[in-house]
């Protein structure tokens, strides 16, 4: 979790208030785009995108290097990135199974460590 004058890389952040985000928070959040149900063992696509409610810069000195997606504690795909990329974008058409767990996102910013965004899918 994100605090004020916290090392933004002694653990993976995460919004204090959800609804009143930061603008550091909004630059680094991924963001999970996905159906809010699915059936069990249905492929469907997943997006993540960082810099969707505002814009991360990309450029030499500060970047996102990376995008992982998980299903609870399912490694599922990653996006490797270097400088220069504009609002990385992470698709995967993925399966889930009744027990999967919440869809997690991470991504890692050079400057401000690793965030986590996650969505819960409802799987019948």
């Amino acid at each position: 979790m994100f605090l004020t004058g916290q090392d933004l890389f002694a653990g993976v952040n995460r919004p204090l208030d959800p609804h009143n985000l930061t603008d550091l928070e909004k630059k680094h959040l991924p963001v999970i785009t996905a159906p809010d149900a699915v059936r069990s063992g249905e492929t469907f696509e997943v997006t993540v995108e960082v810099g969707k409610l505002m814009p991360h810069p990309n450029e030499q000195d500060h970047f996102i290097s990376f995008m992982d997606l998980y299903a609870g504690d399912r490694y599922l795909a990653r996006l490797s990135l270097t400088a220069g990329t504009t609002c990385p974008i992470l698709k995967a058409r993925v399966r889930l199974a009744k027990d999967s767990g919440p869809l997690r996102a991470f991504d890692a910013c050079n400057l401000h460590g690793t965030w986590e965004s996650t969505k819960d899918i409802r799987v019948f």
